[in-house]
């Protein structure tokens, strides 16, 4: 078996290094090539690690234009006989949709009544010598023997190239099993503030509501759904408002916060002017309007980017989410376990995206976690697919991660 592992290529961002549009047409980036030649030929998957598509900066139409380029350049060559996609937060409308397809749309067209979403399923590949069910499996997804057809796939997005692509879903996981280790794929997104912080507090707050014990993998990607979608297609497909909020994004990220303040100084008077109360009462109305742009502002400029940040890793808060995050994978193991003769041992080895921080498979001092359980002695060690976008004119680097049956997995930089 041959696999190649990336993530991070955001499609629909002008700065994407793997696919850019010329004198009005698509055509390929300036890293393509060299992505070309480190994965070679003839892969049995390639391993797509999330925020592929990218929904938040950019309308549907961009996003699958440049996308079904890039899909239609590997395809022609030869690059990979099957996708596996495992979406990110950029792109978690892809797993809505396929979710949307499977539980309802598919279901209404044979007369039958929507069913409940899957809000997690667990990609598997087992390379172990002898093993019964060696090969790419996808938890709880029924196998379709059709001679000529792929186990899986069949999907909206499989037509975007002609002739079709095999394009295999899972989310948010994906365990690489070998001889000598089991590996766990996952795009990272549920390790930054934002994209976990629904679960955290409702876990906190209403727990004895919940009655969900030790979350799993499912019911974190249930609790934190709506952020995730209201900051993937809920911002991307805004229109005119899209543009406005990139806009503030850049320019936040460049220390300018000149429209926060001329926006919220306009919130201000908009919710001033609401107000019908005497004039001791929109003296504390100013001062409180006040005194929140100043914290607004002040909050704001302490955000640290996750994006290219080397220390994110490392802290505190997040080795606790990642620790968080890991349980509920070994949560997600067990039930597997139990249910299949798979037998999938405790992953030691995590590849991620999210950052766009490359971390190789053979760096010399790669970030180490403490796992969750003090009974074992392994620790967790962290890699990084990096990402395929330019920032300020540089590119910040990629890191495409492989394995081969008998030569095991290793990674190479593209700089």
């Amino acid at each position: 078996m041959k696999i190649c592992i990336i993530s991070d290529t955001h499609f629909g961002d002008s700065s994407c290094m793997l696919v850019t549009l010329k004198n009005g047409v698509i055509t390929k980036g300036a890293k393509y090539d060299d992505f070309k030649d480190a994965v070679g030929q003839d892969n049995d998957y390639l391993i797509l690690a999330g925020d592929i598509l990218d929904f938040s900066v950019s309308s549907y139409e961009e996003a699958y234009r440049y996308a079904q380029f890039f899909f239609q350049k590997i395809k022609e060559d030869n690059i990979a006989k099957e996708i596996i996609y495992l979406a990110g937060n950029h792109d978690a409308d892809i797993w809505h949709i396929i979710q949307h397809q499977r539980a309802i749309i598919n279901r209404l067209q044979r007369g039958l009544l929507p069913e409940s979403f899957d809000h997690s399923v667990a990609g598997i590949i087992d390379d172990r010598t002898g093993s019964p069910q060696k090969g790419f499996i996808l938890d709880k997804v029924t196998v379709r023997n059709i001679p000529g057809k792929p186990k899986y796939a069949g999907m909206f997005l499989d037509k975007i190239t002609s002739p079709d692509t095999f394009f295999n879903f899972a989310y948010p996981n994906l365990y690489i099993v070998t001889d000598t280790e089991s590996v766990l794929v996952t795009h990272g997104q549920y390790l930054e503030p934002y994209w976990a912080i629904l679960g955290e507090i409702g876990m906190k707050i209403a727990y004895d509501d919940l009655k969900v014990g030790e979350v799993d993998i499912e019911e974190m990607v249930e609790m934190n759904f709506p952020l995730n979608q209201l900051a993937c297609t809920g911002i991307g497909q805004a229109g005119v408002l899209t543009k406005v909020v990139r806009m503030v994004e850049k320019d936040v990220k460049n220390g300018d916060f000149s429209k926060i303040k001329k926006y919220l100084k306009r919130l201000g008077k908009e919710i001033d002017d609401m107000t019908d109360y005497s004039w001791l009462k929109e003296i504390v109305v100013d001062y409180i309007i006040k005194k929140a742009e100043e914290e607004i502002i002040k909050s704001i400029s302490k955000i640290e980017r996750t994006r290219y940040s080397e220390e994110f890793i490392y802290k505190e808060d997040v080795k606790e989410r990642f620790k968080r995050f890991y349980a509920s994978s070994l949560l997600e193991i067990g039930d597997i376990n139990s249910r299949t003769n798979l037998n999938i041992p405790a992953p030691w080895r995590i590849i991620f995206g999210h950052t766009h921080q490359p971390i190789p498979w053979n760096a010399l001092n790669p970030p180490k976690l403490d796992t969750v359980s003090s009974a074992s002695p392994k620790r967790l060690t962290l890699h990084n697919m990096g990402g395929w976008l330019e920032e300020g004119g540089k590119f910040c680097g990629a890191e495409i991660f492989t394995y081969e049956t008998n030569k095991g997995f290793n990674s190479i930089s593209i700089r």
